[in-house]
């Protein structure tokens, strides 16, 4: 007799590899909090040469970490805070991906200067824009299939979500390595937007083996002429990101995941990038929840 699909097997002994994926039940309902905040300060850098301080080298022996963090002068940042709320179904599920129809029921949005009071504003949604069909791979990663041009606040969202679990079984302590994207960001009327490898590690399991608990931990590192910027401007970018998962194997699904990641950017232009360049910095907080 088999196990059914999203159960945890009593008796798990101390040591087994476990299988972490997400393969929610069919007729199941998911319901999602996101809460994000974006905290950015752009200013221009005197001299030549880039300010963007190098990596030092972890004395642990691990990834290497940018030796800078942002700085805590909060007179020239703009900060944004999103909150959104939003609940799906579960209509197929399979051995290759899942199935699920995302609405999205509110959207809150704060913006001003980090010395401010913001007041929220609730984003008006049409019939149209709150409905999303997403496709779930077992590894976490999500798909959308022709969403509306007005759906974007939950399909960014949605769509940002990266395969971050293991193909095979894993035993606690086990690490792996995965690409995250970063969100594109605006410095000096350019784009900034790059790849980050992080390494993710399972940390612990509760007693049966109903929750894992996973951290990540990330280094970005780009020096250089981007292709997408005009010929001649350089591009200097470093930061970290750092969080942790959460994955409930009885429900198969990923309940809590919470993220920092910090970034400086410079861009100069001119001659091989020899201009005074504009610096951007960039702290983004992100917890997504499911209950």
């Amino acid at each position: 007799m088999t196990a059914p699909q999203g159960a945890v097997l009593n008796g798990q002994r101390r040591g087994d590899a476990v299988l972490l994926l997400v393969r929610p039940r069919v007729g199941d309902t998911l319901r999602l909090q996101v809460e994000q905040t974006v905290a950015i300060r752009g200013r221009r850098v005197d001299g030549e040469r880039s300010s963007v301080p190098p990596l030092l080298a972890d004395t642990r022996g691990g990834t290497p970490a940018p030796a800078y963090g942002p700085r805590a002068d909060r007179t020239n940042t703009r900060v944004t805070r999103v909150q959104l709320f939003a609940h799906s179904l579960v209509e197929a599920s399979d051995l290759s991906s899942s199935t699920l129809l995302a609405t999205t029921d509110s959207i809150v949005m704060w913006t001003g200067m980090a010395r401010e009071t913001p007041r929220p504003v609730r984003i008006p949604l049409g019939d149209e824009a709150r409905q999303v069909r997403v496709a779930v791979l077992p590894n976490g990663a999500m798909r959308m299939s022709d969403p509306p041009p007005s759906a974007i606040p939950l399909g960014v969202t949605l769509a940002s979500m990266p395969g971050l679990l293991p193909e095979e079984p894993v035993t606690v302590g086990r690490t792996w390595q995965r690409d995250m994207t970063l969100p594109s960001l605006p410095v000096n009327a350019y784009r900034v937007d790059g790849v980050v490898q992080v390494r993710l590690r399972l940390d612990s399991l509760s007693r049966g083996g109903r929750q894992a608990w996973m951290s990540l931990t990330g280094v970005l590192r780009r020096d250089g002429a981007a292709r997408e910027l005009p010929a001649g401007t350089r591009l200097v970018s470093a930061g970290t990101i750092r969080g942790t998962l959460t994955v409930d194997r009885t429900r198969a699904w990923i309940t809590d995941a919470r993220t920092v990641m910090e970034l400086q950017s410079e861009v100069a232009s001119g001659p091989t990038g020899s201009g005074r360049p504009m610096r951007l910095e960039v702290r983004i907080v992100q917890r997504m929840r499911v209950r």
